[in-house]
């Protein structure tokens, strides 16, 4: 598995699982926050006030977290567009935001995919979706695309038929 490819760098990033993400108060999380709205603890320049103390204040959910590198790479997209004031602007990265979440979570489970006893076919089809996820996941779209729907919808078949091979 590439760890560079899943590797947060939240220094690169609008603070976008703070703002773009909802959570509810419970064990996990001190409060409530609706998506696109920013978390009350974030700070105008993206980091968070408590992060030292996250767990200890009942945050262990942001601490659990991890966006798989899908933060740097949708704030890069949108790097030059003024999103904090444009709510058009700022619904177009979350939902871009959303969709690199899941193009780098299925990165990562066929990254992982590499390890099980499958044939030369399937590891040669787990290669090719793996093309298809980085060219979108690595691209600079700022919008959800609808190639990025279809590989993901590919991905999940081919996941599916993975593990009614290896239940045999």
């Amino acid at each position: 598995m590439s760890e560079t490819n899943f590797t947060a760098d939240c220094s690169q990033c609008f603070g976008l699982c703070c703002t773009a993400l909802s959570f509810e108060r419970s064990n996990q999380f001190g409060h409530d926050k609706l998506g696109g709205e920013p978390c009350q603890y974030l700070q105008r320049d993206f980091r968070c006030r408590i992060h030292a103390q996250r767990e200890a204040l009942g945050y262990g959910g942001c601490e659990a977290f991890d966006c798989l590198g899908a933060g740097q790479r949708a704030s890069a997209a949108f790097a030059g567009l003024n999103w904090q004031r444009d709510t058009g602007i700022a619904r177009r990265l979350y939902a871009r935001f959303s969709q690199l979440l899941l193009l780098q979570e299925m990165r990562q489970a066929l990254e992982t995919a590499a390890t099980l006893d499958i044939s030369p076919a399937q590891h040669a089809q787990r290669r090719e979706l793996l093309a298809r996820l980085s060219q979108e996941a690595d691209g600079a779209s700022r919008d959800v695309t609808d190639t990025a729907l279809a590989v993901l919808g590919d991905g999940k078949s081919f996941l599916r038929s993975l593990a009614a091979t290896l239940a045999d």
